[in-house]
């Protein structure tokens, strides 16, 4: 391991330092800000020497997708040195993403055994504070160390998270829309509140459910399409559901409740792509439980990656623990959030945010406040 220590202005200035020398792999261990005449910043900055990339990202790992984290497998408490949003490659998008969680994971065990022997990462004290107070809300340490490094103040903070978030999510045209997402998460109650509220905007809507294969499943949305009033149309092939949306073809809404499966059942998924074959214009959503851990919620997004994904919808906030999930996978992901359900309440309980409302939740505008009024030098 090559342990180097670096001084410089500002640590903006340190950061692209580290990285101009020991590349992106690099992880921080200490950061500290010595006064003076003229004020400088001190890193410690270490890198493993022999991590090799062609390991970690050789084709069959990828194309298998052996190489993603399972749940209760990924910690949360390393830190990255990326200086911003993570970026993508747009082409090919799959196979980079790929690559970034491998990346996180990697720079993450690296961080974790420096930590075993007794490293810890240290930041300037205001910074310090602004950095456990984000992670307290759930935002990963190593988004959090991003952050704090851009803000000035926690005055700041609202503004860069709101730059990250990408919404805006609205059906002023006609579409139809896919909706994916493992077992349980609330896709048929989720179809059935886009179906309320669409009906409350003057919309036609139509359903086409492929949930065969749960039990109950299609009485349930039966049950919904009667309530609301609504064609339902029960489709089992891809055929069915081309005949299926050729009967809704008057209809400015069209939503397509798909069957529940777990997302490394490549089957199931497989069967799914069969329905982009038909060629038919489709927006998809990838529905995330908000309940769900961090670990599981990268590993679904990863699974379902092969999937023309539009926009993420994120259900179950009202047993979320924090919103701060909610803006993690929204950055490493570099997809749009559509909606956000909150209950089981049709059509209700669902929320078109902006970015300002989100980040209030995000951040917990409530205790942000307390937090400045603990420590009024912000």
């Amino acid at each position: 391991m090559k342990i180097k220590k670096f001084q410089a202005a500002s640590f903006r200035e340190a950061l692209s330092r580290v990285k101009k020398e020991l590349g992106q792999e690099a992880v921080i261990l200490s950061s500290e800000e010595i006064k003076g005449s003229r004020s400088k910043v001190e890193v410690v900055a270490a890198i493993e020497q022999d991590l090799e990339r062609e390991e970690l990202f050789n084709d069959s790992l990828l194309k298998t997708g052996s190489g993603t984290e399972k749940e209760g497998e990924v910690r949360s408490d390393k830190v990255s040195l990326s200086a911003g949003r993570p970026v993508f490659k747009k082409e090919p998008a799959p196979v980079y993403h790929e690559q970034v969680l491998q990346e996180l994971h990697q720079l993450r065990k690296s961080l974790e055994a420096l930590k075993d022997k007794g490293y810890e990462v240290s930041l300037p004290k205001e910074k310090r504070r602004m950095f456990h107070y984000l992670k307290d809300r759930f935002i990963r340490e190593d988004l959090s160390l991003q952050l704090t490094e851009k803000a000035a103040d926690l005055n700041d903070l609202a503004g860069l998270i709101q730059n990250d978030l990408e919404m805006g999510w609205d059906w002023s045209e006609r579409k139809v829309i896919v909706l994916i997402g493992s077992t349980g998460v609330g896709k048929t109650t989720t179809a059935a509140k886009l179906c309320g509220q669409a009906i409350k905007q003057n919309k036609k809507v139509g359903l086409i459910s492929l949930d065969t294969f749960r039990i109950g499943a299609v009485e349930q949305i039966r049950i919904y399409s009667r309530i609301l009033g609504v064609p339902l149309i029960i489709a089992s092939s891809p055929e069915e559901v081309e005949n299926g949306l050729k009967k809704l073809e008057d209809r400015d809404l069209i939503l397509i409740d798909t069957t529940g499966r777990n997302p490394k059942d490549r089957t199931g998924l497989n069967e799914l792509q069969k329905i982009y074959a038909l060629g038919i214009p489709m927006e998809t959503h990838l529905l995330i439980s908000g309940s769900s851990s961090e670990p599981f919620m990268n590993e679904s997004f990863s699974h379902y990656r092969n999937l023309p994904v539009n926009w993420i919808a994120f259900t179950k906030m009202d047993e979320a623990v924090g919103y701060g999930s909610v803006y993690n996978l929204s950055v490493l992901a570099r997809k749009p959030i559509a909606y956000l359900t909150c209950g089981q309440k049709v059509p209700n309980d669902i929320e078109f945010c902006n970015p300002v409302q989100l980040t209030d939740l995000i951040l917990d505008h409530q205790k942000l406040n307390q937090f400045r009024e603990i420590n009024p030098t912000h």
